[in-house]
């Protein structure tokens, strides 16, 4: 059992404390303390959920035996135009299979053919990398959770469900623990660790089921961890009524997008790929079609042969439940065509870490989507599998410095701030977070600000965060324990909105999942590097890092983005 205080769920010491518990963040845990090491689990949601793995599909890449995880670092180089940190990104595939068996051994299948090999599907027509679906579409990823979870309980790790992390603690620069609260009761927490390992997920602006909010990283970025890759967003499309994935097996399989004339339009901005491309590039063209006044935009799937339809039906949990509403409301996903409408869901940045999950700030590691690694492109299953993977060399890392550390000590005063700082929010008369967040949401949404970019955008929409952060942040008040949560994620989201702003309109070129309509070409003498960002005493400072080609194995010489020809509008300054 952990050590504790006498006041009850006051203080709770362990040795790693793990934020977050979703996939990464069960990955960590299981691996540290399967290292005989003792870890905490705390999450803001109801233990044991999974956070977002709960509801993902269980589609999962891999380099399967025999293949070359090198072929899939040069994918990504290329899929990434340069942007790769090529050694995470070899050190995901090098491991790939062997979590994937691991999942098979908590008890998860995925699709076979008649002769009991994995059928995978090509992504992003690149070469090499493949989406391996889950036997049972939309029922996948609570598989892995509820594997994931079962492993944990046998390991005797310990987790804490429904209480945030608002602030980490340091004893000499090195991070000793953290602080909290119960999002029910408002009860204060105070953990003491010798590590931290952060696997909260991405920020975003709560706009689907996959309602991210970015505290966690803002939490790392309070604690002396840059950012980075905070220019590239999440735009996914989805039906206006319904949510909706599957894209990433739709559209290899012959789906396409057409206009309100018919038209298949995404072979005029890509001869090459058509609409079987990833969804950034396909929004693009989506946003082009409306304002030229040929919109909406339907999703066709009439040219997928029937014996591909009956596999990507959904066989249980949300999906299926909007399939179903869909059904009973006149409308068929699998035979008519469906309307999709761009939507801005996350940020890409992430806190900066080498690939054992260490970051610069001593005892805090990061895994998952809390740390950087896309360059705003995805590919269907590379989550579930990046995830597992860094989660579980997170784990590993973790422990080996945990053996060598010892428990720092706490400064009482500090704790003692912290709590009058969060629960001096509640109660008291002010504006809602739900208010805070909506004023967000409306600054980034416009299309000139997330999809076409241009500096008239991006400075308009800046111009209205200040406002939201100078004005409506320092009245933002909470009138019980849930909506001091609320308040919480209002603050992540507000960071990675302006690291998002900022760095969009610093990198004055197009690459990857980043268009500037006003600087629509690759820039590569000057921009072939990150952007990394420090929060400094309230102030965010931007700076730049090339990427490392002398030491990289694989030098850029092909670019996925040139496959696109988008035109260049006339767009304000």
């Amino acid at each position: 059992m952990m050590a504790r205080s006498s006041e009850e769920d006051s203080l709770i010491v362990t040795d790693v404390l793990v934020v977050g518990g979703g996939a990464a963040g069960l990955w960590a845990a299981n691996a540290a303390q399967a290292s005989e090491v003792k870890v905490v689990v705390v999450d803001k949601g109801p233990r044991d959920w999974g956070g977002l793995a709960s509801m993902a599909g269980g589609d999962f890449d891999a380099s399967l035996p025999g293949e070359n995880p090198e072929d899939f670092v040069k994918d990504l180089v290329y899929y990434y135009d340069g942007l790769c940190d090529q050694e995470l990104v070899e050190a995901i595939f090098a491991q790939s299979y062997e979590r994937m068996r691991d999942y098979q051994s908590l008890g998860c299948e995925f699709l076979t053919d008649a002769d009991g090999n994995l059928r995978g599907i090509p992504q992003r027509s690149l070469d090499h990398v493949k989406l391996y679906p889950a036997k049972l579409k939309a029922k996948g990823g609570a598989d892995m959770v509820a594997g994931l979870v079962k492993e944990a309980s046998r390991l005797g790790v310990e987790r804490i469900g429904r209480t945030v992390i608002t602030d980490l603690l340091k004893d000499n620069g090195r991070i000793i623990g953290a602080v909290g609260f119960d999002i029910r009761s408002g009860a204060f927490r105070v953990f003491q660790a010798k590590a931290v390992v952060l696997a909260t997920g991405q920020g975003g602006w709560k706009s689907t089921k996959n309602m991210t909010s970015g505290e966690g990283i803002w939490v790392g970025a309070k604690a002396g961890c840059e950012v980075k890759n905070c220019e590239f967003a999440q735009i996914w499309n989805f039906p206006p009524k319904y949510e909706w994935e599957g894209q990433t097996k739709f559209l290899p399989l012959g789906a396409r997008f057409v206009n309100s004339l018919g038209d298949s339009f995404m072979e005029k901005y890509s001869p090459r790929f058509g609409a079987n491309t990833d969804p950034h590039y396909n929004v693009r063209g989506m946003v082009l079609e409306i304002r030229e006044g040929r919109g909406p935009i339907y999703l066709d799937l009439s040219a997928i042969e029937k014996e591909h339809i009956e596999l990507l039906k959904p066989q249980t949990g949300w999906q299926l439940i909007n399939y179903e509403r869909m059904v009973k409301n006149g409308e068929d996903f699998f035979k008519d065509r469906i309307e999709y409408e761009p939507l801005p869901v996350s940020c890409y940045g992430g806190l900066v870490a080498e690939v054992s999950g260490a970051t610069a700030v001593p005892g805090l590691f990061a895994a998952g989507k809390a740390r950087s690694l896309d360059a705003g492109v995805y590919m269907g299953g590379f989550a579930l599998c990046s995830t597992a993977v860094t989660g579980f060399i997170a784990g590993r890392t973790v422990a080996e410095y945990v053996r060598s550390s010892g428990q720092g000590r706490l400064q009482h005063d500090e704790i003692l701030g912290l709590k009058e700082r969060w629960v001096g929010l509640l109660g008291k008369h002010g504006i809602a977070p739900k208010r805070v967040l909506t004023a967000i949401q409306e600054a980034v949404f416009p299309y000139d600000v997330c999809i076409l970019k241009s500096r008239s955008g991006l400075e308009r929409a800046l111009d209205s965060l200040r406002e939201i952060r100078d004005d409506m942040l320092p009245r933002m008040t909470a009138e019980d324990p849930h909506y001091l949560l609320k308040a919480v994620e209002v603050y992540g989201v507000a960071f990675i909105t302006e690291c998002f702003l900022k760095a969009s309109l610093l990198r004055t070129e197009s690459r990857a999942g980043h268009f500037r309509e006003d600087y629509p070409a690759r820039d590569d003498e000057n921009w072939l590097q990150w952007i990394a960002i420090a929060l400094d005493k309230g102030q965010l400072r931007l700076r730049t890092v090339p990427v490392p080609i002398e030491k990289y194995k694989f030098k850029p010489t092909r670019f996925y983005m040139d496959n696109f020809r988008f035109p260049k509008a006339c767009v304000g300054d």
